[in-house]
C-alpha cells in the first residue's frame, strides 16, 4: 500500500463468503506447510469444507463478515461469530502477503474486536497454529495470550 492509503474495510454477508476463496486457499495451504513442517502430517480442509461450516455457524451464532479492498484488490478479510454462551472468537483473518505491514490486519482486528464487545461477547479466543510466529505476535499486539498449557508430541519415537 502506498504512504498514507487507507484500506477500505467492507462488511459483508455470508452470501458474498465466495469472495474471499483465493485468500482463504492461500492461508490454507500456508497452514497445511506449517503442519506438515512441525507434525509431519498433513491437513485436509477443503474450501467447501470451511464454507459449510461458516454457513452453519451463520445460522447459528451472531457473524461478522468483513474484506478490505485497496487498488481494486480484495486485500485481506476477518470473520468472527459469538456463540449462544456469549463467547466470541476470530474464526479467520489473513491479509495477503503484498499488503502486510500497511495495517490491513490491524483495521479488521480492531474492527471485530470493537464488534464482539458491542454485540455482548464476554471472552474473545482463536486458534492459530503454533508454528505460525508472525501470527502469533500479530495477536499479542492486540492483547491475546495462550491461555492453554496443552502441548502435542508431534512425532512418537519408539526409543525415547
Amino acid at each position: 500500500m502506498g504512504t498514507g492509503e487507507r484500506p477500505i474495510i467492507v462488511s459483508a454477508d455470508i452470501a458474498d463468503i465466495d469472495l474471499i476463496a483465493p485468500l482463504w486457499e492461500q492461508l490454507n495451504e500456508h497452514n497445511k506447510a506449517a503442519h506438515k513442517k512441525c507434525f509431519g502430517e498433513d491437513l485436509h480442509e477443503t474450501w467447501a469444507d470451511k464454507k459449510r461450516e461458516l454457513r452453519k455457524r451463520s445460522d447459528q451464532c451472531l457473524l461478522k463478515f468483513n474484506y478490505a479492498t485497496s487498488n481494486d484488490t480484495i486485500a485481506g478479510y476477518c470473520i468472527s461469530s459469538i456463540n449462544p454462551r456469549k463467547e466470541g472468537e476470530i474464526i479467520s483473518l489473513f491479509v495477503l502477503p503484498e499488503f502486510r505491514g500497511g495495517g490491513i490486519g490491524g483495521c479488521l482486528i480492531k474492527e471485530h474486536i470493537r464488534w464482539l464487545r458491542e454485540n455482548g461477547a464476554k471472552s474473545v479466543f482463536l486458534y492459530v497454529h503454533p508454528c505460525n510466529i508472525d501470527a502469533i505476535r500479530f495477536y499479542w499486539r492486540f492483547h491475546f495470550f495462550s491461555s492453554s498449557p496443552l502441548m502435542e508430541l508431534s512425532e512418537l519415537d519408539e526409543g525415547g
